[in-house]
């Protein structure tokens, strides 16, 4: 009796909020910012009720969901200055708006920076790649379902990443694409392939807002909930160092379905070798915490020894070892070492 009380309940609830939100239309302004400073004016004058777009493929999702209800939508597609891939005296510059597409057709990366083109190349699909631009992926939301269920369907979650005394759903409950790396009250992934393979590249953004420009590496740019990028900052570009000649790149990312999946873990690996030694390492995995995780302690390991399939298990185990894994994400530990392991050796 007791427990059909309580479902009387919750469907009086379910009823009662859908009939509420259901049929909750969104239709925000539009604006088409010509300029930086026209769409860093509109961001400011909308006081974080605006929302930045270019390709749109997950500002439209998220609006859909209906986790994300802009009042305006600001277009900076049209600011053709932001679309450039240009070599410098320092390494690489690209614009915050040149596609995904474009990092994986040009010569130039695929020659100097094979591991760019590989990660280019590995991200969802053809159509996609040619809408998404690389400051799209690095300012994507986070894929956990908690977070970016529907209210629409009747359930919605009112989780940490969206309220600060809201709980952490994926914690005790589906969560085996989640974090398995550090602690925080939110355990999503960052869903950035770019994010991992520019950390291992050491790059860093260039932003400008109504308080100034600002140069941050990809490490300091993503928190547990989110980046740090102010609601009317704007990223122009990425600055890339030029990678030593001879050094190896690589970029691996497991997924069920090969063309289109989301990494459930991936490694990106710039290993620099002097006299067959390895002199420095940067070996960088995805899918595993709320920003791109370094593995230091595998990059260590390496320093001052040649590559062998000793040196690179043990980097590979050295990689997983403050791995805390969640009730049903284990499985990623294996999957972690493996991934280090080819990335060392390839």
């Amino acid at each position: 009796m007791l427990n059909r009380s309580f479902e009387e309940n919750e469907i009086k609830k379910t009823l009662s909020w859908l009939s509420k939100h259901w049929d909750r239309p969104i239709h925000p302004e539009y604006h088409s910012a010509s300029t930086v400073d026209e769409a860093i004016s509109m961001l400011n004058s909308y006081e974080g009720k605006a929302k930045l777009f270019s390709g749109g493929i997950d500002v439209i999702s998220l609006m859909k969901n209906r986790v994300l209800l802009p009042d305006v939508l600001v277009n900076i597609k049209p600011i053709k200055r932001l679309k450039t891939i240009v070599v410098n005296s320092h390494g690489i510059a690209i614009g915050t708006l040149a596609l995904i597409n474009d990092l994986e057709r040009s010569g130039l990366i695929k020659d100097k920076y094979p591991i760019l083109f590989e990660t280019a190349h590995s991200i969802a699909s053809p159509h996609i790649r040619n809408m998404a631009t690389i400051g799209g992926n690095l300012c994507q939301d986070s894929r956990c379902w908690y977070y970016r269920r529907s209210p629409d369907t009747g359930i919605s979650y009112d989780c940490r990443r969206k309220r600060e005394e809201g709980k952490c759903y994926a914690r005790g409950g589906e969560n085996q694409y989640h974090a398995i790396m550090g602690e925080s009250g939110c355990v999503s992934v960052c869903p950035s392939d770019m994010a991992t393979t520019l950390l291992a590249m050491d790059a860093r953004i260039k932003t400008v807002s109504s308080s100034g420009r600002r140069l941050i590496p990809i490490d300091e740019l993503y928190t547990p909930f989110g980046n740090i990028l102010k609601h009317d900052e704007l990223i122009t570009r990425l600055e890339i160092p030029e990678i030593p000649f001879g050094s190896k790149q690589k970029f691996i990312k497991f997924r069920l379905r090969k063309t289109i999946d989301f990494a459930i873990v991936s490694v990106a690996a710039v290993i620099k070798i002097e006299g067959k030694v390895v002199s420095d390492a940067r070996i960088v995995l995805g899918g595993v915490a709320s920003k791109p995780y370094r593995a230091v302690k595998a990059e260590e390991c390496l320093l001052g020894e040649t590559i062998t399939e000793r040196s690179a298990a043990e980097a590979a185990e050295r990689a997983v070892v403050d791995a805390t894994p969640l009730s049903k994400n284990g499985y990623k530990v294996q999957i972690v070492k493996a991934l280090v392991r080819r990335a060392v050796m390839s």
